[in-house]
C-alpha cells in the first residue's frame, strides 16, 4: 500500500498530478450579491471581442448565451444588470496546453480560463466531458477537448508516467491506433516525435507520418511535441497540423518559417514552461503576486515552488523568445499554453504568464489575448467560444483595468461569468490545515530492534517500506532489511539494497517512511531533518510529500560516502514545502543508475 501511495506521489516529479484537494471557505466575490441565474446585462464596460477592443459597449445575456450586444443596446427594464465602468470584458480565457488531473478544471476556472486543450491525460479523464462542455449548465469548473493519450513509441515520452499507454512501433499500427483513441473520447491526435535522444525513446518519422496521414483521413487534427528544429521541420514535411512547444536549440531559419506559413501551421510554444526550465522561476513571481496568490491552493503553492533543478541543456529561453518573434511576426499563428502542472506552473493562473511572455516575445497586449481567446478556439475549431458575440455563450471575464495598456493587468479579475453564470471564486488562503494531528514523535525511525518506527508512529499510521519505479513500469528495485549494528556501534539501522536502473525516465529506488492513507499531519514545528547515512557512494535524493501535492515533491539532494555521516537537511530548502500537510518522505537513490547499497539510521525532525 505503501508503495501505491508513494508512486502517486512521485509521478508528480515529471509533471503530472493526481490529488484532492483541500476546499478551503468561501470569500463572497464582488458580484455575487447582484447576480442570480444566467440572465442579465452588462453595461458601460470595454469589451474586447477577441480580435478588436469596443468602447463603452452593453449585452444582454439570456440563458447563458449572448443574445445582444453593441453601443445602442437597449436594457429591459428590471433585468438585473452590471455597471462595467472602467472595466474591460473578455472572452473566456483558454489555455491551448494543459495536462488535465484533479481540480485541473477547478483551478482553471478560478483564473478566468474555461476551457482546456488538454495534451495528455489518461482515457479514463475523459468520460463525460462532452456532455458537459455542451450546455449551458452552472459548474465550477473549466471546460476540456483533450488528445487523451499521446501516440509514442515504447520506452518514448508519455510511458514514464505510471499508467498503461499503448505504444506504436510500426507504420501499419497508424490507423487502428487512432480509431482507437477517437473512440475512447479523443477530440485530436498527438505524436511525440524526438529522435535522437539519449533517454527517451521516438517514434520514427515513418511511423510518425503514418499517425498524421491517418488522423486527417479520420477527420482529426494531428499535433506533433517536438524540441528540435530539425524535428520541427519533419513535422512540417509530414503535414502536421500544428507544432507543440517551440524548439530552443536552433534559430529558425527563413525557410523553416516560410513554410510554416504556407502550410498554416500553429505553434503553442509554451513559454511559461519553457521559463521555468530555463531557470527563470516563474513561479516565485506567480506566488509573490498578491492578486493570484491568495487564490492559489497549498497544492498549486508547491507546484509553483518547485522548478527543474537546474537549467536543461538545449532550452535557450531567449532562442525560444526569438524564434516565437520571428514565426508570429511571418504571420504564424501562436497560441497561448502554460503546459501546467510541470514544475513552477500551474493551472490558471500560469496562462496569464504565458501570455505575459508571448509580449515579451514580440506580441502586443491585445495579440497576446487574441492568443488566449479566438486564437485558439479557431485552430481547433471550436464555434462557441474564444469571441464575445451574438449566439455565442456568455463565458467571459471583467478585468478592472485596461490589459491592453499593460497585459499583466490580466490579473486583476473582479468577476468570471461560465455558461452565463458567476463563477463563486473562493480565496483559498483562509487555511483549515490546522487540524491537522501534530506527529507524534521527532524520531521517526531509530531502528535499535526492527524496521517498525516508534509505537506511537505505528498508532498514528506511519510505516517504513520500500519504493522503487517497478510501481510506475520502471525496472528499478529495492530491498530492505533490518541489521543488528547502528551508526553507534550499537542497536541496529536500516539497509537499503537498491537497483537503479533504465526503464523509466526517472528512476528511482530506495526508502520510503510515509502513511498510508495520506492522512496530513502537522510539522511545522521542525526545522531539520537529519539522518545518519554510509554507502555506495553517490548523489541521493530526500523528498517529503505532503496531502494534496502537486508538481515536483519539495526536495534536496545530498551525498554519501562509505563511512557514517549525519546528513542535516534545512526544512526552508525544501521548496513548497506545507509543513502542516506532512504525509511521507522518501530516501532514494536514482536517477544515476547502478547498484546502489546504503544504511540509515536515526532520522529525527529537529527543533
Amino acid at each position: 500500500m505503501l508503495k501505491k501511495i508513494f508512486f502517486i506521489t512521485i509521478t508528480a516529479l515529471v509533471g503530472f498530478l493526481i490529488f484532492m484537494l483541500l476546499v478551503l471557505p468561501a470569500t463572497p466575490g464582488k458580484g455575487e450579491a447582484v447576480f442570480s441565474g444566467n440572465s442579465f446585462a452588462v453595461k458601460n464596460i470595454r469589451v474586447f471581442d477577441g480580435q478588436i477592443m469596443h468602447e463603452n459597449y452593453s449585452l444582454i445575456i439570456k440563458g447563458g448565451v449572448i443574445t445582444q450586444m453593441g453601443e445602442q443596446v437597449k436594457i429591459p427594464k428590471g433585468l438585473q444588470t452590471y455597471d462595467g465602468a472602467k472595466k474591460t470584458l473578455l472572452p473566456g480565457l483558454i489555455d491551448a496546453h494543459t495536462h488535465t488531473y484533479g481540480t485541473a478544471l477547478k483551478d482553471s476556472l478560478r483564473f478566468g480560463v474555461t476551457t482546456n486543450f488538454d495534451m495528455f491525460t489518461s482515457a479514463q479523464t475523459l468520460k463525460d466531458m462532452k456532455a458537459k462542455r455542451s450546455g449551458t449548465l452552472e459548474t465550477a469548473e473549466a471546460d476540456l477537448w483533450s488528445a487523451g493519450i499521446m501516440a509514442t513509441a515504447p520506452g518514448g515520452h508519455g510511458t514514464q508516467y505510471g499508467f498503461a499507454i499503448e505504444t506504436l512501433t510500426h507504420p501499419d499500427e497508424a490507423n487502428a491506433w487512432v480509431t482507437r483513441r477517437l473512440a475512447e473520447g479523443s477530440d485530436y491526435i498527438k505524436l511525440v516525435y524526438m529522435p535522437g535522444r539519449s533517454n527517451l525513446n521516438s517514434l520514427d518519422l515513418q511511423t510518425a507520418s503514418a499517425l498524421i496521414k491517418a488522423g486527417h483521413e479520420q477527420g482529426v487534427l494531428v499535433l506533433a511535441h517536438i524540441s528540435t528544429l530539425a524535428a520541427a521541420q519533419d513535422m512540417l514535411d509530414a503535414g502536421v497540423d500544428g507544432l507543440v512547444h517551440i524548439f530552443t536549440d536552433k534559430p529558425a531559419s527563413k525557410e523553416f518559417i516560410a513554410q510554416a506559413t504556407a502550410n498554416n501551421v500553429f505553434i503553442i510554444p509554451t513559454l511559461a514552461v519553457m521559463a521555468s526550465v530555463a531557470g527563470e522561476n516563474p513561479g516565485a513571481d506567480l506566488l509573490a503576486n498578491e492578486l493570484v496568490s491568495p487564490y492559489l491552493t497549498p497544492s498549486q503553492k508547491q507546484g509553483l515552488a518547485t522548478d527543474f533543478g537546474a537549467a536543461w541543456p538545449g532550452f535557450d529561453l531567449d532562442i525560444a523568445l526569438e524564434n516565437t518573434r520571428k514565426l508570429h511576426a511571418a504571420g504564424v499563428v501562436v497560441l497561448a499554453g502554460s503546459d501546467a502542472p510541470n514544475p513552477g506552473t500551474t493551472h490558471g493562473a500560469s496562462l496569464h504568464q504565458d501570455m505575459a511572455l508571448l509580449v515579451r516575445a514580440g506580441l502586443t497586449p491585445l495579440e497576446a489575448l487574441s492568443a488566449a481567446t479566438h486564437a485558439p478556439a479557431l485552430a481547433f475549431g471550436l464555434k462557441d467560444r474564444g469571441r464575445i458575440d451574438v449566439g455565442l455563450r456568455a463565458d467571459f471575464v471583467i478585468i478592472d483595468n485596461n490589459p491592453d495598456e499593460g497585459i499583466s493587468r490580466s490579473f486583476a479579475i473582479d468577476s468570471i461569468f461560465k455558461n452565463g453564470y458567476l463563477v463563486k471564486r473562493e480565496r483559498q488562503d483562509a487555511s483549515n490545515t490546522d487540524a491537522s494531528p501534530i506527529i507524534a514523535n521527532a524520531i521517526l525511525g531509530h531502528f535499535n530492534t526492527d524496521l517498525n518506527p516508534p509505537e506511537d508512529l505505528a498508532a498514528q499510521g506511519f510505516a517504513w517500506s520500500t519504493t522503487d519505479d517497478r510501481i510506475a513500469n520502471g525496472k528499478s528495485e529495492a530491498e530492505i532489511s533490518h541489521i543488528n549494528l547502528g551508526a553507534d556501534k550499537t542497536g541496529g539501522a536500516l539497509r537499503v539494497n537498491a537497483q537503479v536502473k533504465p526503464g523509466f525516465f526517472f528512476p528511482w529506488a530506495g526508502v520510503y517512511f510515509g502513511h498510508p492513507a495520506q492522512k496530513a499531519h502537522n510539522i511545522e514545528a521542525y526545522k531539520t531533518l537529519s539522518f545518519q547515512v554510509r554507502g555506495t557512494p553517490g548523489v541521493y535524493t530526500a523528498m517529503i510529500f505532503t496531502s494534496g501535492s502537486a508538481g515536483a515533491p519539495p526536495s534536496q539532494n545530498f551525498e554519501v560516502t562509505p563511512d557514517w555521516q549525519t546528513i542535516t537537511l534545512e526544512m526552508k530548502n525544501f521548496k513548497g514545502l506545507n509543513p502542516k500537510l506532512f504525509t511521507g518522505l522518501a530516501i532514494t537513490a536514482g536517477p544515476g543508475q547502478g547498484i546502489f547499497d546504503y544504511e540509515i539510521d536515526t532520522v529525527t525532525l529537529g527543533k
